[in-house]
């Protein structure tokens, strides 16, 4: 069962507070980029591993945060969004691992999963909102701030909390699974409800099957038995959102683009993800 109180702390992932220069220097940001053709373009997470950006992710919630992107450079950069990321929970003491399905262990809070919202379609392109298709340029030593859309990825885990250090990082170093790759693009697109996309969410990267999704619960005061966290419309939406993600994942490896991995056998009086 799932505590309503533990459900709500999910949704209500507070603001990180880590003391990056994005977030102390007080830069006013960015929030409708431009896009210049003639920019050198670099890739996000290419940008971060050479130091040309410093990117922070800001988690308002589950469902909704902030990424602050900062170019360290003296040129304009134009940066290439990835579809999908995973925000990670940093475990930073006592030589304990960041957060992510093989770390954090020992206490790691929950990942998110999502991208930028609109699915990084930033508009029309030229002077009013990106070149379009994930590209957008940050002038030199500048800051742009996306909003993004996220859910949930490890059911059982401690909650977001206050004080919690997170990096994003690409979905492959969180799940080689290409299913959950394209329920995240969906959930960055953000057409579809998000009790849905969290549960299609803990379905896949959590393995919950559909029955064990049926029988959680709100608990209210007293420890007594709530409404269900998922109603029966919301969880037979969620089985569809994952037949469609099967079916991306598969086009994309027929495309030779992703290696496609059997899904599991349904147990018993389990909806299967087809």
């Amino acid at each position: 069962m799932l505590a309503r109180s533990t459900f709500l702390a999910c949704l209500a992932a507070v603001a990180l507070l880590a003391g990056s220069s994005v977030q102390a220097a007080g830069k006013p940001a960015i929030t409708k980029p431009k896009f210049d053709p003639d920019a050198p373009v670099v890739d996000l997470f290419k940008g971060i591993e050479e130091n040309k950006l410093e990117v922070k992710l800001i988690q308002k919630n589950s469902k909704t945060g902030n990424l602050l992107i900062e170019n360290m450079t003296k040129e304009t950069l134009t940066v290439a969004m990835p579809e999908a990321f995973v925000g990670v929970h940093v475990l930073n003491q006592f030589g304990q691992q960041q957060g992510g399905q093989q770390g954090g262990q020992q206490g790691g809070g929950q990942s998110t999963g999502g991208g930028q919202q609109g699915g990084g379609q930033l508009g029309g392109g030229g002077q009013q909102g990106g070149g379009g298709n994930g590209f957008f340029s940050i002038p030199p030593e500048k800051l742009v701030r996306l909003p993004i859309s996220t859910v949930c990825l490890e059911h059982g885990k401690p909650e977001p909390m206050s004080r919690m250090e997170y990096k994003i990082v690409p979905v492959e170093e969180f799940s080689t699974d290409p299913v959950l790759h394209q329920l995240l693009r969906a959930v960055a697109v953000g057409r579809v409800s998000k009790n849905v996309a969290q549960a299609a969410a803990w379905h896949l990267s959590s393995e919950k099957s559909w029955d064990e999704l049926a029988a959680m619960r709100f608990q209210r005061a007293g420890n007594l038995p709530g409404p269900p966290t998922f109603s029966s419309a919301e969880l037979l939406q969620a089985d569809m959102l994952v037949v469609a993600a099967r079916a991306k994942a598969k086009e994309a490896e027929e495309k030779g683009e992703v290696k496609l991995a059997e899904p599991k056998t349904p147990e018993r009086g389990q909806r299967g993800s087809r």
